[in-house]
């Protein structure tokens, strides 16, 4: 080594023991360190002390600042623009070592052209970790007879137009086998563990902006930045475009990459001529359902649906049938069952056939293990009964139908879900989830667990099945009773943030509140409105019932409900306006409809012709699906209901005085004029009738096409009314 060649730092902690020894510069000019320690000077430290040795941690630290120093005088201005950070490059190579390769030659090219991935040209052994860390398991990259099976396998032609040695092109052929079909022939575990991690990241990596590993593609995106700030000349508009056409390609390769992976898969290795293929594991994935990673949760939810409605009816029915012995029998005296896996005699277990070993769950062999499978056996269960028990209510009616028929849509129904009293699993499951949602917290069921959230979650994606075994006032006002805290928990659920279990377990029941009033938006809003009645009539100076307490924390989420419902289903609300009146004014602040109008505090409801508020008076008409008018008086808390029409009331209107009210019904083709009188000396009810009707002519059939839209009356002054029609005609009317 020549002396010219070494770099000696002046530091005196940094005496001759270690050296700094440049290596030659790599194509980008950045140059390579070296850190050499004399062991001769080391081992005189034993000696005496006259050479000091410097921390291992401050060494490093001064390295990395010399090379640091010594590479901006080399380097251009802008490589630092094309250095990702360590968190991108090794996202990079996780997802290279984890991609099945070999599957899509088209989806390989756009991996590596587009994406960014670096294609293996070595085997990588994959293992598994005991539940405890304590001991790993490495499982094998090829054997014998696999590289014999390479050898005879035809060569990609790509290959064989490539320059590598004849021993570099075996082990690329090799590699290319075993990522292709090989490596998913080795572990159930293995292959539900690989398939977690790379749909998890494929999923983040598409969420990203602009998230490739190509470094080309990073420097334009990060060049563009500055230039979007300062100028706004048209090439900046060309540039924008093609930078989100980039984009998009680029999110898409990540789709594609997450579809083959968990859809796509199964057949690809199939077709590769895997024999032996590993099928992700069920309870694994149903005991991740709400796993505390967002990811996670999404990719085992989608692989657990994928793997459910691949394995087909008789699959399922089969999962049923194993799993349904561990179901906990939730009661109101006892929460578990402790001898649900003796259920079946000895003698009747051993009948089993060997063929079926594999089917059959093990029995578990002790308490842990038996709550272990319990609760796998509630969420598996729930999600078979949630996502393939839809028709569950329409077997029984057009089953026969359906069987002459040959209706294909019977095949995704399980047998084991159905609403016959001799099978009754589908009730021990609602059961199972009301439980879950509903019991207090406590040491043995913590009140944020990922088994509770589990249960919430199901409950709002399977209501249409669960219903007929609910209470549904108790669903309702429990998940109300979860999601309260939601405005404290408001930073991390907005701002992307770790979520606390609490905070998932607000996000989870108001995401079911969601499914559960977009399902079934009648049971919702009746069932919301018969609670608010309950409470309106409790009796004076006595203590407030639970419900009132539920829906006084949760009526934010309520109210977020029927705006979510009129927005996306406005006709099935129509016929129920007054319900959702009922509703609206018990969870709106009162002293703000005393200021303000109602278009104003709830300007979703005002959508509705139906519907009318007059500040001045304070009193709100709404005409309902029956043909009554309810008049609520806000000063005196109480509605007032008037027999207007022999139809629905299509619209209605207070003049600008408060003085009058119109309504008008195409059903029957009449305008009606009311008058609200109150008793002597201002003294008694008000009564209200009616002074005026008027015969309107019938409208045609075509602008009935569009309810919401049949009639507007618009006062134009305190005594003419204004009927405007679909079809574009207005007609005048004076009291």
């Amino acid at each position: 080594m020549l002396e010219q060649n070494i770099i000696r730092p002046s530091d005196s902690a940094w005496s001759s023991p270690i050296w700094i020894v440049p290596k030659k510069a790599d194509a980008s000019g950045k140059i390579k360190w070296r850190l050499v320690v004399d062991f001769r000077k080391v081992n005189e430290k034993t000696v005496d002390d006259k050479y000091p040795i410097p921390n291992i941690t401050d060494v490093l630290d001064k390295l990395g600042k010399y090379e640091l120093n010594q590479n901006k005088r080399n380097r251009p201005r802008d490589m630092s623009l094309a250095e990702p950070p360590h968190t991108m490059e090794i996202a990079q190579i996780l997802m290279s070592l984890l991609h099945a390769w070999g599957l899509d030659p088209d989806l390989d090219r756009v991996c590596e052209s587009k994406l960014g991935l670096l294609r293996p040209m070595v085997p990588v052994c994959f293992g598994v970790v005991s539940r405890h860390g304590h001991m790993s398991v490495q499982l094998p990259t090829w054997l014998g007879t696999w590289a014999e099976a390479a050898a005879a396998a035809p060569t990609d032609p790509a290959l064989l137009s490539s320059e590598l040695p004849p021993e570099l092109l075996r082990q690329e052929k090799l590699t290319r086998l075993f990522t292709s079909k090989l490596h998913w022939e080795l572990s159930t575990t293995l292959t539900t563990n690989h398939l977690l991690s790379i749909v998890a990241l494929a999923n983040t990596l598409m969420s990203m902006s602009n998230a490739s590993f190509v470094p080309e593609q990073e420097v334009i995106r990060r060049l563009h930045r500055p230039t979007t700030r300062t100028s706004s000349w048209g090439g900046d508009e060309e540039r924008e475009e093609q930078l989100a056409a980039q984009q998009a390609h680029i999110k898409q390769g990540w789709s594609l990459l997450a579809t083959l992976h968990c859809v796509l898969l199964p057949d690809k290795v199939v077709a590769a001529g895997a024999k032996n293929f590993k099928r992700p594991q069920v309870e694994m994935l149903a005991r991740r359902w709400q796993h505390q990673c967002l990811e996670v949760r999404d990719a085992s939810q989608a692989l657990l649906l994928a793997e459910l409605g691949r394995l087909g009816p008789k699959g399922r029915k089969q999962l049923v049938d194993s799993w349904a012995q561990f179901l906990p029998l939730y009661t109101h005296t006892e929460s578990i069952n402790p001898h649900a896996a003796q259920k079946e005699p000895v003698e009747k277990q051993e009948e089993e056939s060997e063929e079926e070993e594999e089917e059959i769950v093990r029995k578990p062999s002790s308490l842990a293990e038996l709550k272990r499978k319990q609760t796998t056996a509630v969420v598996l269960l729930g999600v078979i009964g949630a996502e393939f028990g839809q028709d569950i209510a329409s077997e029984g009616a057009a089953g026969n139908k359906r069987r002459k028929d040959g209706d294909s849509r019977k095949s995704s129904i399980v047998e084991g879900f159905t609403l016959s009293s001799s099978n009754n699993l589908a009730r021990l499951t609602a059961l199972a989830l009301t439980h879950l949602l509903l019991a207090p917290g406590s040491p043995r069921l913590p009140a944020h667990t990922p088994l509770r959230r589990a249960a919430v979650d199901l409950l709002g994606r399977g209501f249409a099945v669960w219903e007929p075994y609910l209470d549904v006032s108790h669903v309702l006002l429990g998940l109300l009773e979860m999601c309260s805290d939601a405005d404290k928990l408001v930073p991390s659920m907005t701002y992307g943030l770790p979520l606390t279990p609490q905070a998932d377990s607000c996000r989870t029941a108001r995401h079911a509140l969601t499914l559960i009033a977009t399902s079934r938006p009648g049971a919702f809003i009746t069932t919301m409105a018969r609670e608010v009645a309950r409470c309106a009539g409790a009796a004076a100076g006595a203590p407030p019932p639970p419900a009132a307490l539920a829906l006084q924390r949760g009526r934010a989420e309520v109210l977020r409900g029927i705006e979510l419902l009129i927005e996306r289903m406005h006709a099935e609300v129509a016929e129920l306006l007054v319900e959702v009146m009922d509703i609206i004014l018990h969870c709106v602040d009162q002293s703000h409809l005393k200021s303000k109008g109602l278009n104003e505090v709830f300007p979703a409801i005002c959508r509705y012709n139906q519907v009318s508020h007059c500040p001045a008076t304070r009193r709100i008409a709404v005409g309902s699906h029956t043909g009554q008018l309810a008049l609520y008086e806000l000063r005196a808390g109480r509605c007032q209901s008037l027999a207007a029409h022999g139809g629905p009331v299509t619209a209605c209107a207070f003049s600008p005085d408060g003085r009058y009210l119109v309504s008008y019904a195409t059903s029957d083709n009449r305008l009606s004029f009311w008058q609200s009188t109150a008793g002597m000396f201002g003294l008694g009810a008000a009564q209200t009738r009616c002074v005026k009707c008027y015969s309107t002519a019938p409208m045609a059939d075509v602008a009935r096409l569009n309810p919401a839209r049949l009639a507007r009356l618009v006062w134009t002054n305190s005594r003419t009314v204004t009927l405007m029609l679909a079809d574009g005609s207005e007609t005048r009317f004076n009291v």
